[in-house]
Order: C-alpha cells, then structure tokens, then sequence
C-alpha cells in the first residue's frame, strides 16, 4: 500500500512540474512576443519621423 501511494504522490508531483513548465514557457514566449511588438513599434515610429 505504501508502494501505491508513493506512485500516486510521485505521479501527481510529476503533473504539477509539468504543468509549472508550461506555464513558465507559455509565459515567456507571450513576453518575447509583447516585447518585440513594442520593440517593433518604437523602430517603426523612429524610422517615420526620420522619413
């Protein structure tokens, strides 16, 4: 029974990680994209008033 619960806990410990990661990953890739968006505007505007 102890063998049991130890899967068990390992098991859901191992979903928790996962889920964690995602997280994390999803968050940076919607970071990089925000930034390079302002990124992308700051240059656009620099370049129309140099234009």
């Amino acid at each position: 029974m102890i063998h049991l619960t130890l899967i068990i806990v390992d098991f859901l410990t191992g979903l928790l990680a996962a889920g964690a990661w995602a997280l994390a990953s999803a968050g940076g890739v919607i970071a990089a994209l925000v930034g390079s968006g302002f990124l992308g505007v700051s240059l656009l505007r620099r370049w129309r008033r140099k234009g």
